[in-house]
């Protein structure tokens, strides 16, 4: 689903992710973890056409490297940014239709259908603005609307980032049961031991390389990897 060779970021002078590769075969879910400044979201804004980048980034064996933003999201890339990015001045439903910006309109009254039926709070909330809504109900909507869009591949970055420990069980439990339904996630997450327990794959970056990566339930267990990376 997703191939990532050898991929490098840059600001100015500094480099932030330097020659990372990955994969995430159809179905899978991938974790990648690391401490802060480990060029995690550099990756992801890479891989989502939102930084210039170096390298190939291909979906389902198409080479997506020069296409801007909206062309990946159109080849069934969602993205769940880091701190929700939400419009907070429209709507619920008005960041959700953001979100299905490229489909037709049976479509997305079909999205929204299936948002509400997910999330049912964000029904009652439907025509509040979305700054108003607590981080929980935020963060069920940045979900919400990166589904929208019916995709492939949900890029997923620090959605646990400021929930309280049940409202962290409950998007976790809604991711698990999106990738039995056959969806492809990878997921930057700081709460490694929760995503570690429940992925496929995992990748370990520290200073905008990888340094690890194996199954899922190995890194967890990994003594160097807990010591030096996770804690």
């Amino acid at each position: 689903m997703l191939d990532v060779r050898n991929v490098a970021v840059r600001y100015g002078q500094a480099l932030a992710v330097r020659g990372v590769s990955l994969r995430a075969e159809t179905g899978s879910w991938i974790a990648i973890v690391g401490p802060n400044g480990a060029g995690k979201t550099s990756l992801a804004r890479a891989i989502c056409g939102l930084v210039p980048h170096q390298g190939t980034i291909a979906i389902a064996g198409e080479d997506i490297s020069k296409l801007p933003a909206w062309e990946r999201q159109r080849r069934g890339i969602g993205y769940v940014p880091e701190g929700r990015q939400l419009f907070g001045a429209m709507s619920v439903e008005e960041n959700l239709r953001v979100g299905a910006f490229s489909r037709a309109g049976a479509e997305v009254r079909r999205g929204l259908d299936e948002a509400f039926a997910l999330f049912p709070r964000l029904a009652e909330r439907r025509m509040q603005a979305a700054a108003t809504l607590s981080g929980g109900e935020q963060q069920m909507l940045a979900l919400a609307r990166a589904l929208m869009d019916r995709p492939n591949l949900l890029l997923v970055d620090e959605i646990s980032w400021g929930l309280m420990p049940l409202l962290v069980a409950q998007v976790f439990e809604r991711l698990a049961a999106l990738n039995a339904d056959g969806l492809t996630i990878v997921q930057i997450e700081q709460n490694a031991h929760e995503v570690l327990r429940r992925a496929t794959h995992a990748y370990v970056m520290a200073a905008g390389v990888c340094v690890f990566d194996g199954p899922a339930k190995s890194v967890a267990r990994d003594p160097r990897v807990l010591e030096s990376y996770i804690g």
